[in-house]
């Protein structure tokens, strides 16, 4: 097997693992509060990363490897770590509080909109002239996100406007975590996302008081949350999302939310009903349209490298 085919496999499972997350968090948020779920998880993974740290390090060449825990502690990834930890704590907290009241669907769907961002950001930010398939991809997704979201019916809900937020931070989250990948291994960036979540999440818990109401949902959910969309499916991303093309790795995530549908209806019984399925469809060809003209790549080649598009938070 190709560096590239094991590369697209192993984003395929980050994908998987994104898409059954939904409904986990969907099933737990009646139980728990959302900052109180995010740090539980992230302690969790934090811990989990620490005691395999070792294993983790074989990963690495040999001359970093042999750093050790000194990796982490470095300037240069202090610097990256901390910033894209806290642009990650906030997706994954608007993201979970968002959850209490909108469907996981609706939640999968809206947070693909990152994918269509990240290009409008790059053009806002370097002031180029959007390309044509950027502007048809935002089209395409304002006219699915009102066909999803229901305007005729009152519009966006709480949840679905959490849900946008965690959409604006993540496209952030993306362009930066793309630069961070240029300068830092991705282990000790992985550390300071999930310990920076922790942190962050535990110093909220002032303003969102802590509940919790222990069962089947809520432990199902922070088991699936810490190992799957946490520890391995970030794991997996930072190491193999490098050793594809941003095209390929970005079509291969825009099958996110359609993986969180399928888990939805399995586990929750959530359907989409014709409007609310056309709305989605349009939302998931805005991400494929960004990616297959090469919107999503800022110099448009399709040379292997950490790609600034489309994953999700969940």
């Amino acid at each position: 097997m190709t560096r590239a085919r094991r590369a697209d496999l192993m984003l395929l499972i980050v994908t998987v693992c994104w898409g059954v997350s939904f409904p986990a968090i969907k099933a737990a948020s009646p139980y728990i509060s959302a900052t109180l779920f995010v740090a539980l998880r992230f302690w969790a993974a934090t811990l989990l990363l620490i005691a395999s740290w070792p294993w983790f390090l074989r990963t690495l060449p040999a001359e970093r490897a042999r750093r050790g825990w000194k990796l982490v502690v470095e300037p240069v990834a202090l610097r990256y770590g901390l910033e894209v930890g806290v642009l990650a704590a906030i997706g994954y907290t608007t993201q979970t509080v968002g959850m209490h009241t909108t469907t996981a669907n609706n939640s999968a769907f809206i947070t693909a909109l990152s994918v269509v961002l990240v290009p409008v950001f790059l053009f806002a930010v370097h002031r180029s002239r959007p390309r044509i398939g950027v502007l048809a991809s935002v089209v395409l997704a304002v006219i699915g996100l009102m066909l999803l979201t229901r305007p005729d019916l009152g519009g966006l809900v709480t949840g679905d406007w959490w849900t946008l937020a965690t959409a604006v931070s993540y496209a952030i989250y993306l362009i930066r975590l793309s630069t961070a990948l240029t300068k830092v291994s991705y282990l000790p960036l992985l550390f300071w996302t999930m310990a920076t979540c922790a942190v962050v999440n535990t110093a909220l818990l002032g303003l969102d008081p802590p509940h919790v109401t222990w069962g089947s949902a809520t432990i199902g959910g922070l088991i699936v949350t810490t190992l799957l969309s946490t520890m391995l499916a970030l794991s997996l991303q930072n190491r193999f999302q490098a050793e594809t093309t941003p095209t390929r790795a970005a079509l291969i995530f825009s099958a996110e939310p359609v993986t969180a549908a399928m888990f939805s209806w399995l586990l929750l019984g959530e359907t989409l009903g014709g409007r609310s399925l056309l709305g989605a469809g349009l939302i998931l060809a805005a991400v494929v349209v960004t990616e297959a003209t090469g919107a999503g790549d800022e110099s448009g080649s399709d040379a292997p490298m950490p790609p600034p598009n489309g994953a999700s938070l969940s």
